[in-house]
């Protein structure tokens, strides 16, 4: 008798009907009736849940760095980021303004949510690739709490939907995915398109999603193929946004679509190149890459998944041989080919730079981990007690990366542009050098209203003709070359004129002084001030600066670089007094710049 079938015995006669396939049949999973409480769990809403309290609870209420607050501003006003703009996550903000609070704890919320859904879905697609729901929660609650991953899901940062969609598309792609045929294959390509219109690095994925797309074209017939290219032309629809998003923070200008494909393409900005001018070293970022994912996965569960995928390729299981394939290659091209290309030194400011890249190939383990946990999961008895000790896993995991994200979230970093912007006199032109400084000065002028006489000026950028054309419009003329010419042009201004330490070639050019964390220019012939009263500027300067919070430590990233310039300020003081023989005052300036320094803990 045929497996799937019925038998009619209501006359004399024997009949045999075939009937559908039940026991193997996807409508057989699809019918199962759950508990409300068993398909909470077991379909990881519940950790989703957990995931969006906690995220919720830790978003930050101030900007941290310079892409943070660039966001933050465009999710208050609107306008195109830096390229490639990243249209999706700009409206995803605009979509939160009606939020009370700063632009940067509105940006910060909406992000959390992105986050949680990160983690829904990535818990699908352990599902959807053979694991069982308990070695699905065990997985997802390790990555859902590792550090980096928490760090980028409670604050303004495009990481967060680029990991979302990442995680749809792994989700989409497999055989038990959600969909087949062709609506397989056009809903992966719109994702595919939301995805760049988030981030280019989702095209890092395009190994499992073209073989998700084929094997939708095989479930139906060809026609899959024009499905997904409608689709991904679709998604990209939010870069139409960046032809009409004009504004007073919004970057560069676009005038026909050979400018909105270069602003695609970063032509402007470049890809991996992080910092200008800077060497590769591939083996270093390589090895920072692999290390976040190790830490992030606590080593031994990433290992056993990073081994897990070599055991799917040799003997599949959960998903065919070439899904497998295409997922590891996946993870390597998010990985550490990506990563080689960077040209940052990955400690430090540089790790900071760099490590936000390290999320994708760390979400992408989470399949051949959960697979990994699946042999033990096996034999596991009381799976929803497992479920729960998951639950506080997670909870512990989380608790265990809350010192590291209060460092990372401290307010340092917003005071001290803020303390930049309060210490200038009316009407004054500050030239800054630093991207957390440009950017976190035009969030607290645009969003906060802090301080709009001042004139602050980003010097990278004076050299992009629509920086400085932007600026001419508003009456403020100035050369591309950061050096003398730039002194001269804001001097004859004849406003209180104010620049980066770091821009040496215009402070040799023109007298000047330390001025808190910046350094006055002073007309040529001018004489600045003795080294005394310079010190008694700024301890008046500094009386008026807000640091009441607890010191950053040497390794808090932005926060301790704020720190460090009041720190550099006080020590040029100190050199100036011991110049001029004021031995007893050049302690002085010496102590308080050791009080401003961060912490060597």
């Amino acid at each position: 008798m045929p497996r799937n079938s019925r038998i009619d015995c209501s006359s004399s006669t024997t009949r045999i009907f075939p009937t559908r396939a039940l026991w193997h049949g996807r409508s057989y999973h699809r019918n199962l009736r759950l508990s409300p409480r068993t398909s909470v769990v077991e379909r990881g809403w519940w950790l989703g849940l957990c995931g969006l309290i906690a995220y919720l609870a830790l978003a930050s209420s101030d900007i941290v760095d310079a892409d943070n607050a660039e966001l933050a501003t465009l999710g208050a006003l609107g306008g195109r980021a830096h390229p490639s703009g990243y249209p999706l996550y700009v409206l995803w903000l605009r979509a939160w303004v009606w939020l009370p609070g700063s632009a940067a704890h509105r940006a910060a919320l909406a992000t959390a949510v992105l986050g949680a859904l990160t983690l829904v879905v990535l818990h699908a697609a352990c599902r959807a690739w053979g694991a069982r729901p308990l070695a699905a929660t065990l997985a997802v609650a390790i990555v859902g709490a590792a550090p980096v991953v928490v760090h980028y899901h409670c604050e303004a940062e495009v990481f967060a939907m680029n990991g979302l969609v990442c995680a749809l598309v792994v989700w989409l792609a497999a055989e038990r995915g959600p969909l087949r045929g062709v609506r397989r294959a056009a809903v992966l390509g719109a994702v595919a398109g939301l995805g760049l219109s988030d981030h280019l690095t989702c095209v890092l994925v395009a190994p499992i999603g073209l073989y998700g797309v084929v094997r939708g074209a095989r479930e139906s017939r060809a026609i899959a193929y024009a499905a997904a290219a409608a689709g991904l032309a679709a998604g990209l629809l939010p870069y139409v946004y960046l032809a009409c998003a004009d504004g007073p923070a919004s970057w560069g200008r676009i005038r026909s679509p050979a400018d909105l494909v270069d602003f695609f393409l970063r032509r402007e900005y470049g890809t991996t190149s992080l910092v200008p001018g800077a060497a590769r070293p591939w083996p270093a970022n390589m090895v920072a890459c692999l290390a976040t994912i190790a830490r992030s996965w606590l080593w031994l569960p990433g290992a056993a998944g990073a081994a897990m995928l070599g055991v799917r390729i040799w003997r599949p299981a959960g998903e065919t041989r070439g899904a497998w394939v295409a997922l590891a290659a996946s993870t390597l091209l998010a990985g550490p080919v990506l990563t080689s290309w960077f040209n940052v030194d990955p400690h430090g400011i540089g790790l900071y730079i760099s490590q936000r890249f390290h999320i994708l190939p760390t979400l992408l383990l989470t399949v051949p981990v959960a697979a990994a946990f699946d042999l033990v999961a096996a034999r596991i008895a009381r799976p929803r007690l497992a479920a729960g000790l998951a639950t506080l896993g997670f909870a512990a995991l989380l608790a265990a990366a809350l010192p590291h994200l209060a460092a990372i979230h401290s307010p340092a970093a917003e005071r001290g542009v803020q303390n930049l912007l309060r210490s200038l006199p009316p009407g004054a032109i500050a030239v800054v050098l630093s991207e957390d400084q440009c950017f976190g000065g035009r969030y607290l002028q645009l969003t906060r209203g802090e301080r709009p006489d001042v004139a602050l000026v980003c010097s990278e950028l004076l050299r992009r003709g629509w920086y400085r054309a932007a600026w001419a419009r508003r009456g403020l003329a100035m050369p591309a070359d950061p050096g003398a010419p730039l002194g001269d042009a804001l001097v004859r201004t004849g406003r209180p004129v104010f620049v980066d330490p770091g821009l040496t070639q215009l402070r040799a050019a023109f007298p000047g002084y330390p001025f808190g964390v910046v350094h006055r220019v002073l007309p040529r012939g001018s004489a600045p001030p003795s080294p005394s009263d310079v010190a008694a500027i700024n301890r008046e300067l500094y009386r008026g600066f807000d640091l009441d919070y607890p010191r950053p430590g040497r390794d808090d990233d932005f926060a301790a670089v704020a720190h460090r310039r009041y720190a550099a300020s006080w020590a040029a003081i100190a050199g100036l007094l011991e110049a001029a023989g004021d031995h007893a005052g050049a302690r002085d300036a010496v102590d308080v710049a050791r009080s401003l320094q961060p912490t060597q803990d």
